[in-house]
């Protein structure tokens, strides 16, 4: 047998084995043949949706077949991410997660759970709350609010939209930190509670900065710190909660994550078309305009899923102390 005719059989026997060209890399070249599907488990027009669209718009140039975003309300976002846990595991379907998945994760409403059912594609924003007032309240100062509340247990009445869920755990954790047992008051809406605060009915909030910044820079409300490592550069004279001697810096989060299972090579695919979106000027606007830049959102996989454990041990804990869970 000449050299030319064993160099021709060994070729053959390499691609048979799976040594050919693009060998493992099939899948990979091969996707995506149809548009990525975003759901979104939420209405159209709130900040987890407004958030998701900004991210797809950096998107459409990177995909051929393009994406879209599906609205699934419902279930306080368990809805979307129960129909998500039932697709295929093959990288076309993408659920934008929040972090009352993470809550559901210790007092769930669904089947479906966001450690054991999702692999994480990467952390996309982290928030970031203020603890704010009526802007002619008495308490000047974080340090006046604590030192009311800890002589005064309970009589404190903070208020938020989610019994059990992000808001009171965000609320009543917070003080937790500082020593003081507040009281939480639920309303239906946003709009309620900054109406109940200028009428003086209830002595405040633990809000999202970038719902409440226009009405204290208004001075219709005042901010006594933010919740983060460093002062907020759109409220430069409000101290953070670490500078006032908290340890605490927990905010809101959206992440990306796709079923269990589904390919690595896919997942890849799907991060790095994310990571290029999250530069686009569109994007890069957006999150300015709403001060999501203010502290770096992003992480990677496996950041993520830690991030996601310690977050479920936490706010497990929480919902113990509150009797929401055994």
């Amino acid at each position: 047998m000449n050299r030319t005719l064993c160099f021709a059989l060994a070729g053959l026997l390499a691609f048979a084995l799976g040594g050919g060209p693009c060998a493992g890399n099939v899948a990979a070249a091969d996707y995506p043949e149809r548009a990525i599907e975003v759901v979104v488990p939420f209405g159209a027009g709130g900040g987890s949706d407004t958030a998701a669209r900004a991210v797809v718009e950096g998107m459409k140039p990177l995909l051929k077949h393009g994406v879209v975003v599906t609205n699934m309300p419902g279930g306080g976002a368990t809805k979307g991410m129960l129909h998500v846990s039932q697709q295929p595991a093959d990288g076309y379907t993408v659920l934008a997660v929040t972090t009352s998945h993470l809550i559901d994760a210790v007092k769930p409403k669904t089947r479906a759970h966001i450690l054991n059912d999702f692999d994480p594609l990467c952390r996309i924003q982290w928030d970031t709350s203020g603890v704010i007032v009526s802007g002619d309240s008495k308490f000047k100062t974080l340090e006046e609010l604590i030192d009311y509340g800890k002589k005064n247990p309970k009589m404190l009445k903070f208020a938020g939209t989610s019994p059990g869920g992000w808001s009171e755990i965000q609320t009543v954790a917070f003080f937790k930190t500082a020593g003081v047992q507040v009281t939480f008051v639920p309303f239906d809406s946003g709009a309620e509670i900054k109406a109940a605060i200028l009428g003086g009915h209830i002595h405040g909030a633990v809000e999202e900065l970038a719902e409440t910044l226009p009405l204290i820079q208004a001075g219709k409300l005042r901010a006594l710190c933010v919740i983060m490592d460093k002062r907020h550069p759109a409220l430069p004279d409000v101290p953070s909660s670490v500078e006032c001697g908290l340890n605490y810096t927990h905010g809101l989060m959206r992440a990306w994550a796709v079923k269990k299972g589904t390919p690595p090579e896919r997942q890849k695919f799907l991060l790095e078309v994310i990571r290029k979106a999250l530069e686009n000027p569109t994007y890069v606007k957006y999150i300015k305009e709403n001060h999501l830049d203010v502290r770096p959102g992003y992480l990677g996989p496996q950041e993520t899923r830690k991030y996601w454990e310690e977050e479920i041990a936490f706010f497990a804990e929480v919902l113990k102390d509150l009797g929401y869970v055994k």
